[in-house]
């Protein structure tokens, strides 16, 4: 069983199988307006971002917690950049475990507290940002324990 995530401009939905979406009071495009849209970003838009993300999914932690975590499936192009960024070539339907999750998100935070972005082969997507620092939220709060890329 999975949980498809879609993170288009105007909102955040999960849709876990065989049961009605949930919708997070958040986008992608409150992220970047809120400091994300620089990059590379600084800590503190990306702490802002950390806590915007978490008021957002707290709510429905407890729903999404109700059904299987065994993968959290995204559904749109936004993680694109992620595999690349871990080393790994993209195939479909790759999976990535939640300490890949954690190691790409570790990457932008240095880079966000001054790595150049170059080393750690960090392109200049604001966007990519978002959604990435998302799926960690998501991963770390409600438990899934794999994400699948398209």
């Amino acid at each position: 069983m999975h949980t498809r995530l879609t993170m288009a401009q105007h909102r955040i939905t999960l849709q876990p199988a065989e049961t009605e979406a949930i919708e997070l009071s958040l986008s992608l495009t409150d992220l970047l307006d809120a400091g994300l849209r620089h990059f590379p970003p600084s800590e503190l838009a990306l702490e802002r971002a950390i806590a915007l993300s978490e008021d957002a999914l707290m709510p429905h932690v407890a729903a999404l917690r109700s059904h299987p975590l065994e993968v959290l499936v995204a559904a749109d192009d936004a993680l694109a950049a992620l595999p690349l960024l871990l080393g790994r070539e993209h195939s479909s339907a790759l999976q990535l475990s939640i300490d890949d999750v954690e190691r790409g998100f570790n990457q932008v935070a240095q880079v966000a507290a001054g790595m150049p972005a170059q080393s750690v082969g960090l392109s200049a997507q604001p966007a990519f940002v978002a959604a990435l620092l998302v799926v960690r939220e998501l991963m770390h709060h409600v438990g899934w324990k794999r994400l699948q890329l398209p």
